[in-house]
């Protein structure tokens, strides 16, 4: 894990080696047949590779290509309460394939290799290894709210807020994410789901003492390939940390809605909205559609949403503003045991 309390909780790659002559590891192979009973579609079943502590990878390899999928930083280790940085999870990834007598994922468009023998991938002729493929990175951080009952506010404030162009959903007062075809957010009391699952006591009970709501991001292979980040050489530990913390801007987000000078600090042309709003206003049959997600996209900058419903009949509050920050490693917690 790295200084920023970034880590990799999720990683699959992929890479092909052209010489072949790998063994071969699968746990079945799937086809599909047309009406007539011809074979459309043929391919092999991924292996699950247990280790201790009830931990376990997917690996496959039809002799050429080497694939591999799962938390390869809880593997072998009681749980994941804190996990590795990107270098520490690709030395872990090569471990788990060197025991299985495959070879490590590498980066780099590599060289010429010999002829692909009959029968393999390919139509015969010279064949370029291009490195690993990367299809998926879950980037995780500990932030500690202070108590239990902080940590449930968070998620509960959490689950009122909108992310463009993501679908949202949530369970009660211990998670909530946003969802799209290119990433996943999420967020979760720690402790509660560390106890569901029966972790150790010990980290379950210092997740909650601490108020530990564990953020995710799912890192998608579409993403990775928008962002040119889909190739061992792209990658690094603070390309992913920036990562990280752009997809997690939500958390920077303070509602201002109660400020008593708001409506200043916003541009002319938006007050009208604004004011709306705040009175408790569907500025939705105001205007457009395309003008409506316009003026929320400004408005969102200071710190006012108006896609979500106000409730002007609440009784006044008193505002706590929870501090997040990541959760410091305890002294007591063995990031290497094995």
């Amino acid at each position: 894990m790295n200084e920023s309390g970034v880590f990799v909780d999720w990683f699959a790659a992929s890479q092909f080696h052209p010489a072949g002559g790998l063994p071969v590891i699968a746990s079945g192979v799937k086809a599909t047949f047309d009406p007539l009973g011809n074979c459309r579609h043929e391919f092999a079943l991924s292996e699950s590779v247990r280790g201790s502590h009830d931990s376990s990878v997917r690996v496959l390899c039809d002799g050429y290509r080497v694939s591999l999928s799962g938390n390869v930083g809880r593997f072998g280790r009681p749980d994941n309460l804190f996990n590795l940085g990107w270098t520490g999870t690709l030395e872990a990834a090569n471990r788990i394939l060197a025991s299985l007598g495959l070879p490590p994922f590498t980066a780099g468009e590599g060289t010429p290799e010999s002829p692909v023998p009959p029968g393999g991938p390919g139509n015969g002729g010279a064949v370029v290894s291009r490195g690993a493929f990367v299809s998926r990175i879950d980037l995780t951080c500990n932030y500690a709210t202070g108590s239990d009952a902080q940590a449930r506010a968070v998620i509960r404030w959490l689950a009122g807020q909108s992310v463009s162009r993501m679908k949202r959903g949530y369970s009660g007062d211990e998670s909530v994410w946003f969802t799209n075809t290119r990433h996943m957010l999420k967020a979760y009391r720690k402790g509660a789901e560390m106890r569901k699952h029966g972790s150790d006591e010990r980290g379950a009970q210092w997740a909650e003492e601490n108020g530990i709501v564990r953020v995710e991001v799912e890192l998608k292979k579409r993403l990775l390939h928008d962002l040119d980040m889909n190739r061992l050489d792209a990658i690094t530990d603070d390309k992913l940390v920036q990562l990280f913390h752009e997809q997690t801007e939500i958390f920077r987000r303070v509602d201002m809605s109660d400020e008593p000078d708001i409506l200043d600090a916003i541009p002319p042309r938006y007050r009208m909205t604004a004011a709306a709003w705040l009175v408790g206003q569907d500025v939705s049959g105001m205007m457009s559609r395309a003008t409506l997600f316009r003026h929320a996209r400004i408005l969102r900058e200071h710190g006012l949403d108006i896609l979500q419903h106000r409730d002007v009949h609440r009784l006044p509050i008193r505002v706590r503003v929870v501090d997040l920050q990541p959760a410091q490693m305890p002294d007591w917690y063995d990031l290497k045991a094995a």
